[in-house]
């Protein structure tokens, strides 16, 4: 898609930041199931009575709770299948762009790559955080 020519270090740091990149973003998702999945559901909850709304019985809480996770886990999987399978060395960089834009990944953390690419990185992510200043 870009027009930037990557070294074989470039690839290979590549690689290593979204591989840093992937276990961020997991390490961010269990910790956000675990406080969802630990939340406490009050006694009240708990202790309804079955009901039924049109024929259908009402969810009790502790299936409310098990959807939540299901729809979390979900969307993350399909997060995580759209950003990370299939990506071959024309699309290091793509890669690397959304997690450096998005902040997953740091201006430190690119900066060992070589100038063109990492120049880039800089000037597109400055674009997007002007273009949303704009809004």
């Amino acid at each position: 898609m870009w027009n930037i020519s990557l070294t074989k270090a470039d690839k290979r740091k590549c690689r290593e930041l979204i591989h840093f990149g992937l276990e961020r973003e997991c390490e961010k998702y269990v910790k956000e199931m675990q406080k969802l999945a630990s939340k406490p559901i009050p006694q009240a909850e708990l202790n309804e009575p079955y009901r039924e709304e049109s024929g259908f019985s009402i969810e009790g809480p502790w299936h409310k709770r098990y959807i939540a996770l299901y729809k979390k886990t979900a969307s993350f999987d399909k997060h995580i299948a759209q950003r990370y399978d299939g990506m071959t060395g024309g699309h290091y960089l793509d890669g690397v762009l959304g997690l450096y834009c998005e902040g997953t990944i740091s201006d430190d953390e690119i900066a060992p790559l070589s100038d063109e690419p990492r120049e880039f990185l800089l000037k597109y992510k400055k674009h997007i955080l002007e273009d949303e200043q704009v809004k």
